[in-house]
């Protein structure tokens, strides 16, 4: 049976493409001709697709940097206009376009997905493909072309899956700590039974600040890309625990490295008084043991409080790239999540990471508290 819709796309383009076909699939009666599921093994591929644009009654074209320069693209442009066919092309990613490609766009009303949701394009998609000649599925009512609704319970529902992933990423990490401190106290034959327990309050308090930090992440990333609610998933949730796990190791070790290399060059000292020996020769030596002793502990002092404030610097800045790729991965069904909406993620996500931070450390201190450890 011939299909309503074929679609003209290039395969880097294939997770939004796969994902609008099967939303196609539902709405329009006679189906979406999509190579993925179409071409079969032992199939002549350029028949099929002669076939599939000649069947169909629109093509919808899905432009972007790589199907403008698609030769396969171009040869299924030519035989939709040859054969008198209706092709919608759909602005998917910003393209230059040469040629006849860009004088056909520049004649043809389309679809530009860097404006409005998934959402709202797919509906006027639905609505330009039954316009021209294309059956609605049995039982679907028409779009109304209005502004939609913010799906709130979308919003708010998305916010504890954002807190998971960054909890799991969050004890990955600190396991990976957790595992090196096991391995030196191995090696130095000094591990026992507090050293296991403390392990555990570790990893509770990295799991429990993880989870709070990812909430107020979460919160400021649904915020931020409300109208794209519908369609973030697990799969952009889940690159966080990926992101935490190598990040959060690097950063400690920049912070570490960052820190030496101050006291190395004399940067990080700590200035004490200049003895008075006037007095006895023993007021003079306490006074020599003293500063030295006072000196120390407040060298020790600064360069634990530096080396903290590096270790917030740098998950600070872990937190706004793990942002930034979090957009990234919404991005590629949502090309329409704007400037000002990503820079809202990544300061959202880079505060959460100084939140979980500072959450960890005090959740492993109090309950380190509890267990008398």
């Amino acid at each position: 049976m011939a299909d309503s819709v074929f679609i003209s796309y290039s395969r880097r383009d294939q997770e939004y493409v796969r994902k609008l076909a099967e939303d196609l699939n539902r709405r329009v009666e006679g189906g979406v001709w999509f190579d993925q599921s179409d071409i079969q093994a032992g199939d002549r591929w350029r028949d099929r697709i002669v076939n599939g644009v000649r069947d169909a009654k629109v093509v919808v074209l899905v432009l972007s940097p790589d199907s403008a320069a698609s030769q396969y693209v171009q040869m299924e442009l030519n035989l939709a206009l040859e054969s008198g066919k209706k092709v919608i092309p759909i602005l998917y990613r910003p393209a230059k376009l040469t040629g006849a490609l860009d004088e056909f766009v520049r004649e043809t009303q389309f679809i530009d997905l860097q404006r409005g949701s998934y959402t709202e394009n797919f509906q006027i998609l639905v609505d330009a493909l039954i316009a021209n000649g294309v059956a609605r599925a049995e039982g679907e009512r028409p779009f109304l072309r209005g502004p939609l609704k913010t799906d709130w319970g979308a919003v708010f529902g998305k916010i504890p899956g954002w807190a998971f992933a960054w909890s799991l990423g969050w004890v990955v990490f600190w396991l990976i700590v957790v595992l090196l401190l096991f391995v030196l106290l191995l090696a130095r034959n000094e591990m026992g039974s507090d050293d296991l327990a403390a392990f555990g309050v570790i990893l509770i308090g990295a799991g429990i600040g993880g989870f709070l930090a990812g909430l107020l992440a979460g919160f400021i990333t649904m915020m931020a890309l409300r109208p794209y609610a519908p369609t973030i998933s697990w799969k952009h949730m889940s690159p966080t625990i990926r992101i935490w796990a190598i990040s959060g190791p690097l950063g400690m070790l920049l912070s570490g490295v960052i820190t030496s290399l101050m006291v190395a060059a004399g940067a990080l000292s700590v200035q004490s008084a200049e003895p008075d020996c006037s007095g006895s020769l023993g007021n003079c030596i306490g006074q020599i043991f003293g500063n030295a002793l006072g000196e120390a502990i407040g060298l020790v002092i600064l360069i634990l409080f530096v080396f903290l404030l590096f270790v917030l610097a740098a998950w600070f800045v872990t937190g706004l790239f793990a942002g930034w790729l979090a957009v990234r991965h919404i991005r590629r069904l949502e090309p329409g999540i704007t400037r000002g909406q990503t820079r809202w993620v990544v300061f959202g996500w880079g505060l959460g990471g100084l939140t979980g931070t500072i959450l960890t450390l005090l959740l492993i201190g109090i309950l380190s508290k509890l267990f008398g450890m």
